[in-house]
């Protein structure tokens, strides 16, 4: 194998890993949560990395000549360098860890871009890196609603007080 598909074949099997272990996050706190719309939005998540998977799996395979066996990979873990949250963390925590994982996932899917063989490959990694990066803001969003929101009112706008 030459040393360019070595770097493109290792480049998707630490993607298609991460994407996994991401999927299984979303669908694991989405499965704490009571609130139904909180659980939707984790779960769309989760479908968008399944989607992601099949993406970089369906690539792999174009460009290995075989399907890919998570027992094989070469990459067996990729470090994000993310603080995990305490063992009970808040639904804030989770949307900052989220967003901050996010970014890392666009940021590696961009200088996978720039390792990338063909045009195709390249685009690949640009559309992978810009859907992160949509992930990232969608987060962030939600991070900045969530913290330090303060709202101001009197008792007097406090609706149905009969």
């Amino acid at each position: 194998m030459d040393d360019k598909k070595s770097t493109i074949t290792k480049i998707l099997e630490t993607a298609i890993l991460q994407e996994i272990k991401a999927k299984d996050f979303y669908l694991k706190m989405s499965a704490q949560l009571t609130n139904k719309e909180a659980q939707f939005r984790f779960r769309h998540m989760a479908e968008a990395e399944q989607e992601h998977e099949d993406i970089l799996k369906a690539w792999y395979e174009e460009t290995c000549g075989y399907p890919f066996d998570v027992s094989k990979a070469q990459s067996k873990e990729y470090k994000l360098d993310i603080a995990e949250p305490e063992h009970n963390a808040t639904f804030l925590d989770i949307a900052k860890l989220i967003a901050k994982a996010e970014s890392k996932a666009f940021h590696f899917y961009q200088e996978a871009a720039l390792l990338a063989r063909t045009q195709e490959e390249r685009r690949m990694f640009e559309r992978l890196a810009s859907l992160e990066q949509m992930h990232a803001d969608q987060s962030q969003i939600e991070v900045q609603m969530a913290a330090n929101e303060l709202l101001h009112f009197s008792e007097e706008d406090i609706p149905w007080k009969i």
